[in-house]
């Protein structure tokens, strides 16, 4: 066995807790992995052996290396979890550099001399991109770049996504995209070149990482991220796996050598520092199941009537607990808990790691925020529902399965709901016993693992962070690419359950144009979850569709075409230029409109601070 069938074989490996029916899969994945990697063996002459003999003693450099604090400095330093929604200190200097940065670019997309714009009249505008693979990671990017085109782009505060679009905002604060003079143009053109092979073809990935200046280094970067996590002792998934395999189609440039701060999340700050740059918010989510709460046995003999207390605790409903990942900081506003960026992956408890560790691999952290396999049942089963063609088929599929769900009782069915047949990427909870006098609640903060995945299974759109309690963003462009948007009716409901859950009143605006539709988005003054902090903000949001246009070409319908869906990873340069084209076709549709919104913004900001009055 070679030393790559090996070292993807061993990876891969299945852990105890895996259910049966997933383990066929695992089979399936390593088998097809592998015979690929030898077929790959078999015609190397053609390429640069080194990158399979990198996989070799692998382990053992991955190993050698994590106690370097040249390489680490981070093993140096002690954390501590953060209990608070007040905004971190970086990010207050952040916002603060990032208005004084844009005032120049502000006064000239307004229309007006720099003299009359003032700091504090600025609107804070974020620019926000939906899931849907590598679809959304494409027509997002294309998106920024017409706005940048506009003079909008660099204007803006924040840059957020989810899924896919995660996928696009970690390769724009890479080398790969600001070793350039236009980021966003060389990331388009990246993908023009880069996206010819499938993620799972081994031999089109191996092919990858031979033709870079130092195969080694990149196998490394790469595939060291899963030697490094398993020698935290967390249980690898395939999700894991998945990740690298990501990291190396969409996060090696041709120099890796000089790409290893590309793999450290904390690393992205010399590129926003001082404000030069948008702020990246990226989101993953943790599926909350009551039913896994169960306390250990010592710990539950603390509680009077623990069992009795556990029966009635189960059957509470389950939901998504949204986290945020950026430069600085990784956390959820509804625990509340926060860390430094640098920290995660380390094990903690009552609140302060238990040791030291570096920083995990960004090629796994855009693996779990893009864990869209990993998904609970019910959203398969929901998208299925949503692309099977209206009639009677559909009907009959609709009625047998509620019937089922209705024999098997509640809670069976949102224990079957709930289930994840692939099992999610696992990491070390570091909320864990967040309160440290027992007996400890039942609930997330119980949990010594805490498994996080793909934020589209409960919202396509990252709202939550923008909706941060101390977050006061004014004006949100947000780029839906995913595929729901065949039926308007989908992202209706999703935003009716987060307003609902955060406490907002949704306003319908302006729904005239279909490529620009707008929403006031008002707090009511209380959330719907006592979990969640409540809104404390106004702000508006411009949601812009990926529709056909038929000045592109009409028959280019991005949420259904074969070649965009979801689940594909290889284009042409054809495909990506067509959806290059089209995006900034649709925002041309969207441009006057987005405008007039932010001058009004920037005028009744202006207008509140000269008259002494609170603007919304």
């Amino acid at each position: 066995m070679n030393g790559t069938h090996f070292f993807l074989k061993k990876m891969a490996e299945p852990t105890a807790e895996n259910s049966e029916e997933t383990h066929s899969w695992f089979e399936q994945i390593k088998e097809a992995i592998g015979n690929m990697a030898q077929s790959f063996q078999s015609r190397s002459s053609k390429v640069d052996e080194n990158v399979l003999k990198a996989f070799d003693d692998l382990d053992d450099r991955v190993i050698e290396k994590l106690k370097d604090t040249t390489r680490y400095p981070e093993l140096e330093w002690d954390a501590t979890v953060r209990i608070s929604n007040d905004l971190c200190d970086e990010e207050v200097k952040f916002i603060h550099d990032r208005k004084l940065f844009i005032r120049e670019a502000f006064a000239k997309y307004v229309g007006v001399d720099v003299s009359e714009i003032h700091v504090d009249d600025i609107p804070v505008i974020t620019f926000m991109g939906s899931g849907g693979g590598f679809r959304a990671m494409i027509a997002v990017t294309a998106y920024l770049r017409a706005l940048q085109e506009s003079g909008l782009y660099d204007c803006g505060v924040y840059l957020t996504g989810l899924s896919g679009s995660c996928w696009n905002m970690g390769q724009l604060y890479s080398t790969i995209a600001q070793s350039h003079e236009n980021p966003l143009q060389a990331l388009l053109e990246f993908y023009r070149t880069e996206l010819t092979h499938n993620i799972v073809n081994a031999r089109g990935v191996l092919k990858g990482l031979s033709e870079t200046s130092d195969p080694r280094t990149a196998v490394e970067l790469v595939f060291g991220s899963l030697v490094q996590k398993k020698a935290t002792g967390v249980k690898l998934s395939i999700m894991d796996v998945y990740g690298a395999l990501l990291a190396a189609k969409l996060m090696i440039d041709k120099d890796p050598t000089k790409q290893f701060g590309d793999f450290k999340l904390s690393e992205q700050r010399k590129y926003i520092d001082g404000g030069k740059n948008l702020m990246p918010l990226y989101v993953a989510t943790s599926h909350v199941r009551p039913w896994k709460d169960s306390l250990e046995v010592k710990e539950a003999a603390l509680i009077p009537n623990y069992e009795e207390l556990f029966e009635i605790h189960k059957t509470k409903k389950d939901y998504y607990q949204w986290y945020e990942f950026n430069p600085y900081e990784i956390g959820s506003d509804e625990i509340p808990a926060w860390i430094p960026s640098w920290a995660f992956g380390r094990k903690f408890e009552y609140g302060k790691n238990v040791e030291r560790f570096p920083e995990q691999n960004f090629g796994l952290l855009i693996g779990l925020m893009g864990a869209a396999p990993a998904a609970p049942l019910i959203s398969d089963i929901t998208q299925f529902q949503l692309f099977l063609p209206a009639g009677k088929f559909k009907d009959q599929f609709k009625n047998i399965y509620d019937e089922a769900m209705e024999r098997i009782g509640i809670q069976r069915k949102q224990e079957f709901e709930g289930h994840h047949p692939v099992p999610q990427p696992h990491n070390y909870n570091f909320s864990y016993h967040l309160h440290p006098s027992p007996p400890y609640p039942l609930g997330p903060t119980n949990n010594e693992i805490i498994d996080l995945i793909d934020s589209g299974v409960s919202n396509d759109f990252p709202m939550y962070p923008i909706t941060h309690p101390n977050r006061k963003i004014d004006v949100v462009i947000g780029f839906d690419c995913s595929s729901v948007i065949i039926d308007h009716k989908f992202f209706d409901d999703e935003q009716d359950f987060f307003c609902n859950r955060r406490g907002f009143n949704r306003v319908t605006r302006d729904v005239t144009n279909k490529y620009c539709e707008v929403y006031d988005y008002i707090p009511t003054g209380k959330s719907g979850d006592e979990i969640l902090p409540p809104a404390q903000k106004q702000f508006v949001l411009c949601y812009l569709q990926y529709f056909p246009n038929d000045k592109v070409d009409p028959s280019f319908v991005p949420s259904t075409a074969k070649f965009a869906a979801f689940n594909n990873f290889v284009y042409t340069t054809d495909q990506i230029d067509l959806m290059i084209r089209l995006a900034k076709a649709n925002w041309l549709e969207s441009e006057k409109q987005v405008k007039e919104i932010i001058i009004d913004t920037w005028k009744k900001k202006r207008d509140a601070r000269l008259n002494g009055t609170n603007f919304p």
